[in-house]
């Protein structure tokens, strides 16, 4: 008898899963020690790969299902469209107002320093390798560039550039924002990539995924920049008249070799297309669902289209392509030309190699010239490459220096304002916001159990894991007082995780103590579903801001059709199910608060779940507009969504919660700084909004506890 009381002692003690005498587990941590659990922080992840599978494989089946000439034409004029629309609105056409800053004079080619403008004050700076053999018009070749940072001066991509001249092709090698003398973040103070603190050769990703951020707020991404830089330098080619315009060829590696397929897919004025080692940043990649890369690649069918991997890059990945390659290999059989395309693997590094050269080389001569020229049989004598400093197309080696002029984040901010003074509220700002941020209700009968109860003295502790969808569990705890009767229930949501110590002792035990019951959640992807958990402070560097876990789950979202603030969104209002299920809640007064990330969280489950009566957010982000003015920012992706800006902004999301009562306390701007309360209610004017400017715990609590009452 004693021994069974002792036994059901120490279960209501140690709770779910676990031995009397088991390991001592971190009262705050709901997850350690249960197996089941075992890969909680790749849970997210793992369920947003699911997905992107899901989608590649059905843009697989429906390039296989093609089996005529008429419907792989039909499929591509459907296809195109999803890829403009993925890009965004592109600009007019307007000026270039090219020159040439100066030349070089080689053995058997010249290089010409080039500038254009591919919009308007948005400089490209560039170099033509032109021949010195026969008078032309000769085919031209484009040539973006990819990661690296010296950008068109590369010494792989001059070698390529003198190569192709010397026998006969113009060849035009540009940097791409964000690389070479278009680093947009440039401070001559410290002579390096503001946003890169290394100061490496890989700062590039940073720009890119830096400014494409903003570039995705408002409905665009960074690959709109980079394929309009390569459509306008279409058109300065063809306005050369040593240039042949209906022989025209793109070649890239790397992230150039995306930027190859995409520029291809894209305009049918490039006659052969050569992706080397392709692939790029996230935010280099425009597909969405129903747009696979498979189907940009397809797009190209049936111009010759040449893919070389090298041994160099990662096995699995080289295979991959190939199974790509396969897919497409289709399209052109079903079109009669299976000779237009080949797959080809060279020996070497990751880049574009003299073999390489050959290789692309052989492929136009057979295209453009109808010629059989073996790679194999080609030499090419080595080449000293020229210093940086001597393809300079600007006086500075720095377009801001030299020109100023725009950059992608000045061009965004502008669009940004465009968005701003069109944008109208209106019976259908709930719908507009509810299908931009992918917000779902939460399905019924969803799994919820409590793995362990502590007695923590004045009030008993649960720790509960409950799902909010199919592969997604959110660890969460709740915090009861031990007076009995229906209490009034939060849920509270913080960015750095619900184990937070500054968080309990702050704000949990205070408001358990003051008679409420705290549901503190883990929406998917924070606390301990955080692969880089614990998040103690603000990322300390843009490189962390840029590449984290957050970064992967915002573009893996967009791909999939759905946003991270939407699915965390989901979670929160499962949380308010589970708390309305509980006998010691009182249903009808159940409210959410949330810390930095976690107030846009439940502004958004508060907009569209109406069982939450109140909404207070602390430290939080105040609008997304804020990210698009300002160049630089400090706010983690996951609080951002694909075309946000063009249909609404959070204090939209916070009017769609009126008449109920919303507390905005310590509202931050781009950069985390603590805004006065007059610029605050100046963007959140609504009657139904509280703007508060308080520094004390106590303060806050004490405001919370009025709000909920």
């Amino acid at each position: 008898m004693i021994r069974t009381i002792v036994a059901a002692l120490a279960a209501a003690v140690i709770g779910f899963g676990q031995e009397p005498g088991g390991p001592a587990l971190p009262a705050w941590n709901v997850l350690y020690g249960v197996s089941e659990y075992a890969n909680a922080n790749s849970m997210f992840s793992s369920y947003l790969s699911k997905l992107r599978k899901e989608e590649e494989e059905r843009r697989s089946k429906v390039i296989a299902g093609l089996s005529t000439r008429e419907e792989i034409r039909a499929y591509q004029s459907e296809t195109r469209v999803k890829l403009r629309a993925a890009l965004g609105e592109m600009p007019a056409r307007t000026p270039l107002n090219a020159r040439i800053t100066g030349h070089l004079e080689r053995e058997g080619y010249v290089v010409e320093k080039l500038i254009f403008e591919s919009r308007p004050r948005y400089y490209v700076t560039a170099n033509v390798y032109v021949p010195r053999k026969g008078s032309g018009p000769y085919p031209g070749v484009i040539a973006p560039v990819g990661h690296w940072g010296m950008g068109k001066t590369f010494d792989e991509y001059q070698r390529l550039g003198i190569f192709l001249a010397r026998r006969g092709y113009v060849v035009l090698v540009y940097d791409v924002p964000g690389q070479g003398e278009r680093r947009e973040y440039f401070n001559p103070v410290v002579n390096r990539a503001l946003i890169d603190p290394g100061g490496s050769h890989w700062f590039v990703t940073l720009e890119h995924g830096y400014a494409g951020a903003q570039a995705i707020l408002t409905g665009g991404n960074y690959a709109s920049y980079l394929v309009w830089d390569g459509i306008r330098a279409l058109d300065y080619l063809t306005e050369r008249k040593d240039v042949d315009p209906n022989r025209l060829a793109c070649t890239g590696t790397s992230g150039g070799g995306l930027q190859t397929e995409l520029l291809s897919a894209i305009d049918e004025r490039i006659k052969i297309s050569i992706p080397v080692c392709y692939g790029g940043c996230n935010p280099d990649n425009p597909t969405r669902p129903g747009l696979s890369i498979i189907d940009v690649d397809a797009l190209i069918a049936p111009r010759p289209l040449l893919m070389i991997e090298a041994t160099g890059d990662p096995r699995p990945a080289v295979a991959s392509k190939q199974d790509r390659h396969q897919e497409i290999e289709h399209l052109y059989k079903v079109a009669g030309e299976a000779n237009k395309t080949r797959y080809i693997v060279v020996d070497g590094p990751h880049g574009y190699v003299p073999d390489m050269h050959k290789a692309a080389y052989s492929w136009m001569q057979k295209w453009f010239a109808g010629a059989d020229v073996p790679a194999e049989n080609l030499t090419e004598p080595i080449t000293a490459v020229e210093p940086a400093e001597n393809l300079h197309a600007t006086a500075s080696g720095e377009v801001t220096m030299s020109l100023g002029g725009e950059t992608v984040s000045s061009l965004n901010r502008a669009h940004a304002a465009r968005l701003a003074a069109s944008r109208q509220s209106g019976p259908d700002l709930k719908e507009t916001i509810r299908v931009s941020a992918a917000i779902e209700r939460p399905a019924g009968g969803l799994p919820a159990r409590t793995l362990e109860r502590l007695d923590r003295g004045s009030y008993m502790l649960e720790k509960v894991v409950y799902h909010s969808e199919p592969g997604v569990y959110v660890p969460s705890v709740l915090l009861l007082p031990k007076s009995g009767g229906k209490r009034p229930a939060v849920v509270f949501i913080n960015e750095d995780g619900k184990a937070d110590p500054k968080l309990i002792e702050h704000y949990l035990e205070p408001l358990v103590k003051g008679g409420f019951a705290v549901f503190s959640i883990d929406p998917r992807g924070m606390g301990e579903t955080d692969p880089e958990a614990p998040r103690t402070s603000r990322p300390g560097d843009f490189k962390r801001l840029v590449h984290d876990a957050e970064s992967g789950y915002f573009h893996d979202a967009i791909r999939v059709g759905k946003t991270v603030p939407g699915m965390r969104a989901l979670d929160a209002m499962a949380g308010v199910s589970y708390l309305t299920g509980r006998p010691e809640v009182d249903a009808s007064r159940i409210s959410a608060i949330g810390h930095g990330l976690g107030g846009l969280i439940v502004l958004y489950a508060a907009a569209f779940d109406e069982r939450i009566r109140s909404v207070a957010v602390t430290n939080s982000l105040v609008s997304y507009s804020a990210i698009a003015e300002n160049e630089i920012y400090s706010h983690r992706f996951g609080g951002f969504g694909p075309g946000f800006l063009r249909g609404f902004d959070l204090p939209d999301v916070a009017a769609l919660i009126a008449p109920r009562p919303v507390l905005i306390h310590n509202a931050v701007d781009a950069q985390h700084r603590v805004m006065a309360p007059e610029a605050v209610r100046k963007a959140y004017p609504q009657a139904h909004v509280t703007v508060l400017h308080e520094t004390t715990p106590e303060g806050i609590v004490k405001r919370y506890l009025t709000m909920i009452e």
